[in-house]
């Protein structure tokens, strides 16, 4: 499957969690005016900011298949990663609001009403939401996609929350214990904060362009010096998205041609190119 077949599939399975994930926010959002379950309401909140989360996710895909501009020489891939790194601190502040929301209803709690119709709510929505993740997940780790993996843990995070909320109501329903919705909603903002730092962390190294693939470099340099008969004095690597680029830097015969040497060096980066599905790589020679 080509490239552009792979940000359609992409594309489409981050518009359908945006859709998913709002409609599952406004519906608990509604039923926690009804009910006055902080938790609901807090997992509402979650869920659109989940959609919020999968927009980025959409747009940052969609962007990386357009073509190189004289602006943008290497493409739109790192925006992928942008758009997670945006996505980590959305979901952050969303955190922030529950934690601070769910301070005021510990110190003074307020009885649910309803609460059947709360607990029933969010079994409905955390199964719709693991559902969905589950499938945007598995099409994420097919074309190894960061943002859209970021948007199905997400949603697992998302659709788990909902059942940890579930717990709590459950708590504070069966056992008389009012603060446990308070509690029910800091859990969740836990979770909130874990996914958060972990798209944070993923998704700035990618920025900053740090690597940690020594394997792959080891194999590049074994497969040019086997295949090549050149020394391979170092290989850098340049993660953009879900591919990267590769600078080779080998030593080369003084008695070669320039000829020689260009037609060395076109091969090895043809081979490169072919063999590790670099986006390009570039050789630099060094006389020996």
């Amino acid at each position: 499957m080509d490239k552009s077949e792979v940000f359609k599939e992409a594309r489409k399975a981050a518009w359908v969690s945006i859709w998913t994930l709002v409609s599952i926010g406004v519906v608990e959002v509604l039923i926690s005016t009804f009910t006055g379950s902080l938790t609901l309401f807090a997992d509402g909140l979650d869920s659109l900011a989940d959609a919020l989360v999968s927009f980025v996710v959409w747009f940052g895909i969609k962007m990386l298949h357009k073509p190189r501009s004289r602006l943008f020489h290497f493409g739109y891939a790192k925006i992928e990663s942008f758009a997670a790194f945006v996505a980590a601190v959305i979901i952050l502040l969303l955190g922030a609001s529950i934690v601070y929301n769910a301070y005021l209803h510990f110190i003074k709690p307020e009885e649910i009403t309803n609460p059947e119709v709360t607990m029933i709510a969010l079994a409905g929505a955390g199964s719709v939401s693991l559902h969905r993740a589950f499938k945007v997940r598995s099409i994420a780790k097919k074309y190894d996609l960061i943002s859209l993996n970021l948007d199905a843990k997400n949603s697992i995070k998302d659709g788990t929350a909902s059942f940890v909320g579930l717990g709590s109501i459950a708590a504070a329903y069966f056992f008389g214990i009012p603060y446990m919705d308070a509690v029910g909603s800091i859990m969740i903002a836990g979770y909130i904060f874990y996914m958060a730092f972990s798209a944070l962390k993923e998704s700035a190294l990618v920025l900053v362009d740090a690597v940690r693939n020594p394997e792959l470099q080891a194999q590049m340099a074994e497969h040019i010096q086997s295949r090549y008969n050149v020394k391979v004095e170092k290989i850098l690597l340049r993660p953009i998205g879900q591919d990267f680029f590769a600078q080779v830097h080998i030593e080369l015969d003084r008695n070669m041609t320039l000829d020689q040497a260009d037609e060395l060096m076109a091969k090895i980066r043809e081979s490169l190119i072919k063999e590790f599905q670099t986006e390009d790589a570039v050789v630099v020679p060094k006389p020996v």
